[in-house]
Parts: structure tokens; sequence; C-alpha cells
């Protein structure tokens, strides 16, 4: 069984095109859909209670802690993650469980591309060919809005750092290379909102680029402080 998981927060433009692409997906008799809303002022839980088998309300906004406690109660031996605002195509489920036949892989992901029609749509094929590589040299940095863990290893290292509140799908794109094997699975497509760069497209590149750079230096800090504790 695939257990994906989407956390929520004030989502009712979005959330129920992407149910209705995971309860298209073939293969969808055999997984189950968690949706954890950190406290939704909306229409969000209403729509997730029409799609999804589980629901369960986070005393926290926090997409770490939101997703971590979706895994919790996964009956899934494979954890899939997707974001409420990227809708999945037909091959995503299909992909992911195909991937994990492969038993030294523990994490996968594949490319995004815009759920809106925007000027510039070279910019996601530029970051997806950039993950692709980053993939291929073991060093993996992926976007937690579309990937896929084998349960056993996503708890071997304590799933998401509930401490981080960005770039905590850069982390476990780390951390999970310890445990095994990164895929990066051209199947695995999922079309993702460009809402928060419809002002200026560039940005959705660079973003990406910044939020790297801000992992690292948060990351470089966390190690200096652990080495110098005052």
């Amino acid at each position: 069984m695939v257990s994906t998981i989407i956390p929520t927060l004030n989502e009712e433009d979005y959330l129920e095109r992407c149910l209705i692409s995971l309860r298209k997906q073939k293969g969808s008799e055999n997984s189950e859909i968690i949706v954890v809303d950190g406290g939704s002022s909306d229409a969000t839980v209403e729509i997730a209670e029409k799609y999804a088998d589980k629901i369960v309300v986070s005393l926290e906004k926090s997409p770490s802690i939101q997703r971590n406690l979706g895994a919790r109660i996964a009956a899934g031996s494979v954890l899939a993650f997707i974001d409420a605002d990227t809708v999945a195509s037909k091959s995503w489920l299909k992909g992911i469980i195909e991937t994990f036949q492969n038993q030294d892989i523990a994490c996968v992901t594949g490319p995004l591309f815009p759920l809106e029609k925007i000027k510039r749509p070279y910019l996601y094929s530029l970051t997806n060919a950039l993950q692709k590589i980053l993939v291929r040299v073991n060093y993996p940095l992926f976007w937690g809005a579309s990937c896929a863990f084998r349960t056993e290893a996503f708890w071997k290292i304590a799933g998401f750092d509930e401490k981080l509140l960005t770039s905590e799908d850069h982390d476990i794109s780390l951390r999970i290379r310890k445990i095994g094997e990164v895929a990066f699975d051209d199947r695995i497509r999922a079309f993702t909102s460009h809402r928060k760069f419809l002002d200026k497209e560039e940005k959705a590149f660079f973003s990406y680029v910044k939020d790297i750079l801000g992992y690292f230096f948060l990351r470089n800090l966390r190690v200096h402080l652990r080495a110098n504790p005052t």
C-alpha cells in the first residue's frame, strides 16, 4: 500500500483538483489518502472529507510536523507526499510503485511543472534538469511537493526535521541518501501551482537556488552551535 499524505492550510481553491488526480490514479485501490490540516478557516476540511480516507487536524501549522503526523497514522509501506496545490499526473502512483520494486531505493522524486500557463515554462525544465543531475551525483535536493519514501527508511531518519520552518525538503533529501538510493523518475510527474511567482516568473528558479543556499547556511550554523555550545 502507498499512503499519500497532504499537508493543508486554507487550500479550498486547490485541494479538490489534487485529490481528484489521486483518486484517478491506476492502482489507487491499493492506496490511501491522508489529509493533515493545520486548522483551516475555509472549506478545506469539508473538501477533504469527500475524497480522503483519513483526516487529522494538527495543533501546529508546519509542513514538517503535518507530514510526520500523517506518516504516523499511515498504513502503507510507502509514504508519498504531495502538496495541496499540486496535481499528480496519470502515471504518478504507478511510477512510485514500480520504482520501489528496486529494494535499494529509499526515496524517489520526479519532475515538477507549473499548474498554470506561464510565459517561461523552461524555468521548471531547468530546475528539473538540475535536480536530476544532483540525484545522479548523490547530492539530491528535491522539493517536498512531490516525493515518496520507503516507510522503514523514512522513520530510520526520524522523518522531516520538525525544527526547520523552511528547506525541510532539502534537509531530508540529503539525510535519506544515508539509508538508501534516491531516484529521479520522469513518470512521477506533477504540476504545482505557480501562484507565488506569477508576478515575476524568474523567481521560481531563483527561489529554488535561494532555498538551497539558505538551507546550507542554517545547516552549517546548527553544526557550529552544536560544536560550540554556550
